[in-house]
């Protein structure tokens, strides 16, 4: 993963920012807002463009964020276009915008103050603006009407990794950015190229600059290029069409979707589609959300790190950051117990210390992730520890069964969810039409709902998402799922006078969460291939030793080792959760497995066939509060033919067919 360098802004000659770097300015000094009206507005037709849009969802890409100055003039006309046009097909906006060099929060929040009358968008760009992280950073405004993708890095090697199908992605460019005297690195024939790729057919341009290597570089790439009189000191500018035939875009979800499992992936989903207007119907056999992995009472949340080249450490980052945002927003709505306290990773022995000495030292964000010594890890947790570590200063825990209820409150607010407890998919038929016919039968437990419907019903939908956790696999249809059940057991001591001072979430051989309530939590141990759920003796006395193991060498000023103060008692819980050996989730478009045994060699280097609408998300591990909320919104973009807030690279090693894909790729049989 490659660092990325924020802003140098210079402030000293005038209030307008300026990028040394580029000898160049943000935006104009005679009115920024209003040359993003007559370059990027009046000549991309908007808003007439959103009156005639035909789509649920506009996509417009951006090759500058810079300070966001061009989201806020977009935005606040879709808002007023929304308000005067609701019954219109427009529904939403989306914004995919790149950004090298982020400015950093401050010269942000310092920018902004030029804009009052677009402080409350300002203000929720602020809030959501993520850590200097590569990749791309899904944030959700207007309870998520407006969809922003910032993605950071350099958009020679990002526009490439941003995933599109045949029929194109965006709808409008904002070709912005630095002169491209001074600015040109950017301004390549790749870029124009990667515009063709991605454009829907007849998407339109606009651009400040009329330079004539840039507009013979887009008319090659297939675009139209016209001239206009350009803003302020710039004698012209030009704008274009798309002009390369293509086909017209593909039709976004059909027909209501069901989903099947109420945990932390189903919830996450519910939400996802439920706020773009789609109508959901969500299916669990157990008598409650929650009921499964996703039940325990507290719940770390933290990124996985590591320094492999594999991806995996910066999908959980990006994960991360999103999990954190919709929380916050999520609990300004329906409350629910979460503190982000942060997060202590301790280490465990010398070679454990050399590894998070190596992530410390490693060209992360501090704010993500920095290194401390056991001194300043006492400090932070306000009880004596032995050893420093990792310190996360922005995660922390939330309630995971609450954070369930609140999701699926959440989405039953929009209108647009139904709720189905005690009903087992016991069989999943795909009927002529296409469309997927669920079997279900009523899981009448411990007879508590004697009243019920006791015989199945079969209702059906164009659309069915398997978030089953372990259980996702045991369809006909979902079988060759590389899914293995994990049991995970969890203590819940009380809390005793010194261990209630407890400020951080511990992490080491086991972990401990602050009290809730007088008690903590306590965990974890890990049982492969377990699907027992019964809470046992040896799970209490195993997290017991797991903790002295951990903190049992962590003295207080009268030489007690302060883990012993705990009382363990008979309280704890056991669940089943589903894992990947490679440590990556499942999520997407299932496989059509019998097709791809039929003939192999049709599918070598080619992508997969799938069984139309129906997706999956599943094997999130000991993780999910963490990677639900962006395996949502891949799944719901997906669904929708929207951006995807992952890069090709990322999504190749979260397709549910992956393990199938890389046997085929090297010639082998996908069964060996």
């Amino acid at each position: 993963m490659k660092p990325i360098a924020p802003a140098q802004i210079d402030w000293r000659d005038s209030d307008t920012p300026m990028a040394p770097e580029f000898d160049d300015v943000y935006f104009s000094t005679d009115d920024g807002a209003d040359e993003t009206r007559y370059v990027f507005m009046q000549h991309n037709d908007l808003p007439n463009r959103f009156v005639e849009h035909k789509r649920a969802t506009l996509v417009v890409a951006e090759t500058g964020f810079g300070t966001g100055l061009n989201l806020c003039v977009l935005w606040q006309a879709f808002r007023e276009f929304r308000h005067s046009h609701p019954n219109a097909p427009l529904k939403r906006l989306h914004f995919v915008t790149l950004e090298k060099h982020p400015v950093t929060p401050t010269d942000l929040a310092k920018a902004h103050r030029f804009w009052p009358q677009y402080g409350e968008l300002t203000s929720q760009i602020q809030t959501a603006y993520p850590m200097p992280i590569e990749g791309c950073h899904r944030m959700e405004m207007d309870d998520g009407e407006v969809i922003v993708d910032l993605w950071l890095g350099d958009v020679q090697t990002t526009l490439p990794q941003i995933h599109a199908t045949e029929q194109g992605l965006v709808d409008i460019w904002f070709l912005d950015g630095f002169t491209p005297s001074r600015n040109p690195d950017m301004w390549q024939g790749d870029l124009y190229a990667q515009m063709a790729r991605l454009s829907r057919a007849n998407a339109t341009y606009a651009t400040f600059t009329a330079a004539g290597h840039v507009r013979r570089g887009l008319e090659e790439a297939g675009f139209s290029v016209n001239k206009d009189v350009g803003y302020g000191v710039k004698r012209e500018m030009i704008y274009g069409r798309f002009l390369t035939p293509r086909e017209a875009s593909s039709s976004e979800l059909d027909g209501d979707v069901a989903i099947i499992g109420a945990g932390i992936a189903g919830a996450q989903l519910a939400l996802s589609l439920c706020q773009r207007g789609i109508k959901v119907s969500l299916f669990s056999e157990d008598i409650a959300p929650a009921d499964g992995a996703s039940g325990n009472r507290q719940g770390a949340i933290y990124p996985l790190m590591n320094l492999a080249e594999d991806g995996l450490s910066q999908f959980y980052q990006q994960s991360y950051l999103l999990s954190r945002a919709r929380i916050n927003r999520l609990a300004k709505h329906h409350p629910f117990d979460f503190d982000w306290c942060g997060v202590l990773q301790l280490s465990q022995n010398a070679k454990d210390a050399d590894k998070l000495a190596r992530i410390a030292n490693s060209p992360f964000p501090t704010e993500l992730v920095h290194q401390v010594t056991k001194e300043q890890a006492s400090h932070i947790a306000d009880l004596p520890l032995n050893r420093g570590g990792l310190y996360f200063p922005y995660g922390g825990w939330v309630s995971p069964k609450q954070t369930v209820a609140s999701l699926l409150a959440q989405a039953q607010d929009t209108g647009n969810l139904s709720c189905h407890y005690q009903y087992q998919l016991t069989q999943l038929e795909q009927l002529d039409s296409g469309h997927w016919q669920l079997h279900l039968s009523f899981n009448d437990i411990e007879g508590v709902s004697e009243h019920a419907v006791a015989e199945g019903i079969e209702p059906e939908f164009a659309n069915v998402v398997i978030c089953q956790g372990h259980r996702s696999s045991q369809l006909p249809q979902t079988a060759p799922l590389p899914l293995s059940p994990v049991r995970g057991q969890v203590s819940i001591p009380k809390a005793t006078t010194t261990t209630a001072k407890l400020k951080t979430v511990l992490c080491a051989d086991g972990y401990l969460v602050p009290a809730l309530k007088g008690r903590l939590v306590s965990g974890a141990s890990f049982v492969k291939g377990s699907v027992d759920v019964q809470w046992r003796e040896q799970d209490r006395e195993e997290i017991q030793g797991r903790m002295q193991n951990s903190f049992g060498g962590c003295l207080d000023a009268n030489n007690d080792a302060w883990i012993d103060e705990l009382d363990w008692d008979e309280t704890g819980r056991a669940a089943i959760r589903g894992a990947v050996r490679d440590h990556f989730p499942l999520v997407g478009p299932i496989p059509d497995w019998s097709q791809i045994e039929a003939s192999p060699d049709s599918y070598r280097k080619q992508p997969l066939p799938t069984q139309q609408g129906l997706y999956l998300i599943a094997g999130l591990g000991s993780r999910g509060l963490c990677s639900a909320p962006l395996l949502a919104e891949i799944t719901a973009s997906m669904m929708n033919d929207e951006p995807l807030p992952v890069s090709e690279f990322q999504l190749k090693r979260l397709l549910p067919g992956r393990f199938w894909q890389r046997r085929l790729d090297k010639g082998k049989s996908p069964t060996e």
